[in-house]
């Protein structure tokens, strides 16, 4: 239908606002469907336009319902307190950067019930709280509880102490804070008014509150120099870029950090006494030092992943140094309608005059991320909202004469069996690797070489998933049948199938580690689980010499693939007298995919199945390159990996461009952390280097 009239088609999918817009040889047939036409248009942009689902949703329910069930809800802490009563306490849900303590304290101030008695919950504070809460039900006073996810203990008991206890005087009430948990009990959530603290979104609303909280005249007065309020704002500036770069997930940061005004805090003071023993006594900062204070100790002293600690670093590179005191120097390094510069003046109000002129919404550009990197933020909303969805739906089945739950996947799971691959049974397999080569030039056979130990300890482990999925398959079936007990793992096992999600059990272990490889639904893990068969049934059966190249992918154990490799080279060069600990991974990327290898290489292996985000490889020009609208993730082609000692590769004096090249991190998910890290490659570039630290730019074996 599609391919009729392509082009419209084209048209409306490059939109910046397709919901919005007459969808292409339906629109008449959907504005005449008054009661399902606004829903197909959702459905047509869902599956369409996967970033707009979220926006198509508002639309929706505007539409059908009213525009009051997408407004923004803007309870005031007085109209809560007049909701509340003496055993109805109020529960704030804490997100990162909201903290409602100082709210209800001047709330207190009004209502004559300041000071309010605060218990900061964990361990040993459970006698603490309710020896408060007993005073107060007796005084009327108020009492917060915070953190309350650290004291779920008390949280159990607290309901029913709310609703036993027989007189409690009216004017007590009880504040609750709490991070999201599903351990928290559900009576007391019932019976609780929830409230959920969003902190102001965006940079210019982060820089203001800077502004409005942090600094004020009297510090932009303590030292009098214009470098000293520069250096103000451009901490203020990075405070702000930082904290707003986590909504863009794993592209943004690989684990979302709670940088807060105490970072900032600390990196003020010490500004101000480096700019006291410098600037003021006639020295140039030393910017060094600044950056290493600011990006290694102070937010440093949060950062857990090696790829953030450089991001970071990259960040303050760029931003401290001597152009922020040129008087034509903006953050933003691209052409732009508005220019991020750094207001001048003694007085704070021309500070915040300067930060009015900021544009609401942010362009990801600012933070040196790609455009997509917006397309980015949007799907993973639109994925966790379809997925709350998902989990809240009721699993069975109305209206009469439809198939039940059971019945739907009791089909499934006699159709999965029936396409289950073979098992490896390792008495076979162990006789078929003892038989295979080694490495060219090399006597190594069998269990002497080191990819062929790899082989057999991944049929291993594939075997193992194997025989978990149909065991539990099987299990399901019967236990529907009624013919073996419906076990509470069963029952859950059932639903994620019903929902096409991936059992819990074909994933992890008892012990909670991952087995498997991670997808997002059954179909593509189940497809996955074939494809690895495949690929390790045609190394084992046709040995080392069909194998042109290796889906990277498919290994449950990626590192150990490379670790092999390097071993069975170094071994190839016994004669040059290679050492393991003195061998580097060398990659090049070929200008080609792994369909247009023609031989098996002597020395390394040829990988596939990688693919690139935050950037695109030019396969023309051999280098990085800019994204391309819309395109997330782009294949890289065929990658050549091989091992060699570091006076040889500089020997080799490979170009990889005037600045030097990127350093790549090449991840098993596009969930990015130190656990699913598989190696680092260098890329050619034309750019500086810190261009693709902050645009993200990385390596995937999955995107999803």
């Amino acid at each position: 239908l599609i391919q009729g009239n392509e082009i419209a088609w084209k048209k409306w999918f490059d939109e910046n606002e397709p919901e919005s817009c007459p969808v292409p040889d339906y629109e008449e047939r959907l504005a005449m469907e008054r009661t399902l036409g606004p829903f197909l248009r959702l459905c047509i942009v869902r599956f369409m336009r996967e970033d707009r689902t979220s926006i198509a949703c508002n639309q929706f329910i505007e539409a059908q319902l009213d525009s009051r069930f997408t407004a923004p809800v803007t309870d005031t802490i007085a109209d809560i307190y007049d909701e509340s009563s003496p055993r109805k306490p109020i529960l704030y849900l804490l997100t990162a950067g909201s903290d409602p303590t100082f709210s209800i304290d001047e709330l207190a101030k009004k209502k004559k019930k300041y000071p309010t008695d605060k218990v900061s919950m964990g361990e040993g504070q459970e006698k603490v709280a309710r020896e408060k809460n007993n005073l107060a039900f007796i005084s009327g006073g108020w009492v917060i509880l915070q953190n309350s996810h650290l004291g779920i203990g008390y949280m159990c008991e607290l309901e029913d102490v709310l609703l036993k206890t027989p007189e409690i005087d009216d004017d007590f009430r009880l504040w609750i804070t709490c991070e999201i948990t599903p351990r928290f009990p559900i009576g007391l959530l019932q019976i609780a008014i929830k409230v959920t603290l969003e902190p102001p979104a965006g940079l210019k609303a982060g820089i203001f509150r800077t502004y409005s909280t942090m600094v004020s005249q009297e510090l932009l007065d303590k030292i009098d120099h214009e470098k000293w309020r520069t250096l103000v704002y451009v901490q203020a500036f990075l405070h702000s870029i930082v904290q707003e770069r986590r909504k863009f997930g794993p592209i943004g940061w690989c684990v979302p950090y709670e940088y807060n005004n105490s970072d900032l805090d600390a990196c003020l003071q010490f500004l101000e006494k480096h700019v006291s023993v410098t600037v003021m006594v006639g020295q140039p900062v030393s910017w060094v030092t600044v950056q290493y204070m600011v990006a290694e100790a102070q937010y440093g002293g949060r950062i857990t992943d090696d790829l953030d600690r450089e991001l970071f670093i990259t960040y303050t590179a760029k931003w401290f140094c001597d152009d922020i005191f040129k008087t034509t120097f903006t953050f933003n390094n691209y052409q732009a309608d508005y220019s991020y510069k750094i207001p001048e003046g003694l007085e704070i109000q021309q500070y915040r005059d300067g930060i009015e002129t900021i544009p609401p919404v942010d362009s990801p550009l600012i933070f040196g991320l790609h455009p997509n990197a917006d397309l980015t933020y949007r799907l993973k909303e639109a994925a966790e909202m379809i997925a709350t969805i998902i989990e809240t739906q009721p699993k069975d089945t109305g209206g009469s004469g439809g198939k039940s739950v059971d019945d739907i996947v009791k089909e499934q799971c006699l159709d999965l069996l029936s396409k289950m691959p073979e098992d490896f049974v390792e008495e076979i397999f162990r006789a078929q690797i003892q038989k295979l080569k080694g490495p060219p030039n090399t006597p190594d056979k069998g269990f002497s070489a080191p990819l062929n130990i790899f082989l057999f300890q991944e049929l291993q482990r594939l075997q193992n998933i194997i025989k978990i999925v149909r065991t539990n398959l099987k299990s399901i079936s019967m236990a529907i049948d009624g013919t073996v007990v419906m076990t509470t793992d069963l029952l859950a096992d059932l639903g994620s199938i019903f929902d096409a999600r991936v059992p819990i059990r074909w994933t992890n272990d008892a012990s909670g580690a991952e087995i498997s490889w991670l997808m997002p639904n059954l179909g593509g893990w189940f497809t996955g689980l074939t494809d690895r068969h495949q690929m390790l049934n045609n190394w084992l059966e046709n040995s080392r010499s069909v194998m042109k190249s290796y889906w990277l992918t498919g290994f449950t154990n990626a590192q150990g693939f490379l670790t092999g490799m390097r071993q069975e080279v170094t071994r190839q060069h016994k004669k040059d007298q290679w050492a393991l600990d003195d061998v580097i991974s060398h990659t090049e990327v070929l200008p080609h995919d792994e369909v247009k290898i023609r031989d098996v290489p002597e020395e390394g292996q040829n990988i596939h199945g990688l693919f690139i985000e935050g950037g695109r490889w030019d396969r023309q020009l051999n280098r990085l390159e800019e994204s391309e609208p819309k395109k997330l993730y782009v294949a890289m082609p065929a990658i050549y990996v091989t091992a060699t000692t570091a006076r040889d590769l500089k020997a080799m004096g490979i170009n990889h461009g005037p600045h030097g090249p990127y350093n790549s991190a090449v991840y098993k998910y596009p969930k990015r952390n130190d656990r699913y890290l598989i190696f680092r490659l260098l890329l050619k570039t034309e750019l500086h280097p810190f261009h693709w630290k902050l645009r993200g730019v990385c390596l995937v074996a999955q995107t999803e």
